[in-house]
């Protein structure tokens, strides 16, 4: 990595760890100059404004997360192995880069409406899946909207409990658990 990428990674994760911690509107770009390490004009360099910079870290996880969960469950036959792999991939993803994950969940409500039509979305990639399965007669036929958002909660409610402090330590610990309650969910048959 050169020297103008690692400079980039070190505002991208300043900002990061001041976004979770303060939320976006309450940073300023003074604040992640400090934490960075940087001369605060620096920060233009990289990003036209702090809104971009938030913005453009969004992005990038929710395009790379959708990727990845569909990665995870291509290769897979069957609505149960398909929500093992994206439960598991989840969690993966959020042991990995706690910090990340933590800005993507808490500021889904700023930006989902700014994401471009046709970037890859994983909500989109987990009810493509359940739409499918619904089709081929795998779960009841409902609202697949609702049921990827009962499903996702699952995993997603307590990753929010975690970043409240509900909790500790890896979601990954718990994945076996939040697939099974997921398929629990999506496998309800109303009366």
């Amino acid at each position: 990595m050169g020297k103008a990428e690692e400079t980039k990674a070190r505002v991208e994760r300043a900002a990061l760890t001041l976004f979770v911690a303060r939320g976006v509107a309450e940073t300023t770009t003074k604040e992640i100059a400090m934490a960075a390490s940087i001369a605060e004009g620096t920060i233009y360099r990289y990003f036209p404004s702090k809104e971009q910079l938030a913005l453009d870290l969004f992005l990038g996880h929710h395009r790379a997360l959708a990727e990845a969960l569909t990665a995870a469950h291509k290769p897979l036959k069957g609505l149960k192995a398909k929500i093992d792999a994206i439960v598991r991939c989840y969690c993966d993803w959020a042991d990995r880069d706690w910090t990340l994950f933590a800005y993507h969940l808490l500021n889904q409500h700023l930006f989902l409406i700014q994401v471009p039509d046709g970037t890859p979305n994983p909500v989109n990639v987990v009810r493509e899946v359940i739409a499918a399965a619904m089709k081929a007669g795998e779960i009841p036929r409902r609202n697949a909207d609702l049921a990827a958002a009962a499903a996702i909660g699952v995993v997603m409610q307590p990753a929010a409990y975690k970043v409240y402090g509900r909790f500790s330590g890896p979601l990954s610990a718990h994945a076996r658990f939040f697939a099974e309650a997921a398929w629990a969910v999506l496998s309800v048959k109303e009366k």
